[in-house]
């Protein structure tokens, strides 16, 4: 008898706690959870492939190979456009790493407008990138254009030298404008003052190699500058050197 009622109690307490907890729902919950993490692990593993391949393209901008760039450019924005509906669907996937390529890829894309036309692409010029990472390209971008200056500095071209300096001037006087407090953009930011100083520095040389070659032909002895290439080539090898880790 007692036992019968013990029994009782307990199927009554576990109908109770049936009533006040819905198991579909936290499956539900589960089910969702693992769906985003399947979402996320994807694309991950995709936006590398972006990434990877706009890094290719300015490494072929470096070396003059507009075509080869074009054609990674355009692989690069299929993937990324592939990736749009799963970032539109789950907005907090696109920070990370479909932002990170994506930025990488408008880096790609301002360089490669600016040897093509010879001045900064606008915003509205990238398709799929925010404003952000737009910004972040353009910083980025500006470490590329060190490193072309560079390499037409040992080629002697001042017009061109020059050219780059001038637009990262103007890029830093907008730049002063925002207000980007500790985030990732300020620390970019940070380093742009250090670009122009470097293309600075490259003019003053050309300078005092011109002056020396004028002197030269006059009969002194012309002063040697400190220009070479080994900076250009480690900068623009540099770009490609993480292909290895994406593989």
């Amino acid at each position: 008898m007692l036992k019968g009622c013990m029994k009782r109690a307990r199927d009554e307490e576990d109908g109770a706690k049936a009533c006040v907890l819905d198991e579909e729902d936290f499956d539900r919950i589960r089910k969702d959870m693992k769906e985003y993490d399947q979402k996320r692990e994807t694309l991950i593993k995709t936006s590398r492939d972006v990434q990877k391949l706009s890094k290719q393209a300015i490494f072929s901008l470096h070396r003059k190979d507009f075509d080869r760039a074009r054609q990674q450019l355009d692989d690069a924005q299929g993937i990324a456009e592939s990736l749009l509906p799963t970032v539109v669907a789950e907005p907090t996937l696109r920070q990370g790493s479909y932002s990170n390529a994506l930025e990488e890829f408008a880096e790609a894309k301002i360089f490669q407008h600016y040897l093509e036309e010879g001045k900064l692409v606008a915003s509205t010029g990238i398709k799929l990138v925010k404003n952000e990472e737009y910004l972040g390209g353009v910083l980025d971008f500006c470490g590329e254009l060190n490193r072309f200056a560079v390499q037409r500095a040992t080629a002697r071209a001042e017009a061109e030298v020059r050219s780059c300096r001038d637009l990262v001037e103007e890029i830093m006087d907008q730049y002063l404008k925002f207000d980007f407090r500790n985030s990732q953009l300020r620390r970019k930011y940070d380093g742009l003052k250090y670009t122009l100083k470097n293309m600075e520095t490259m003019l003053y040389e050309l300078s005092l190699s011109k002056a020396g070659g004028d002197h030269l032909h006059g009969g002194g002895a012309a002063k040697k500058t400190k220009i070479n290439d080994n900076d250009y080539k480690k900068g623009a090898n540099k770009k490609i050197d993480d292909n290895d880790d994406d593989n």
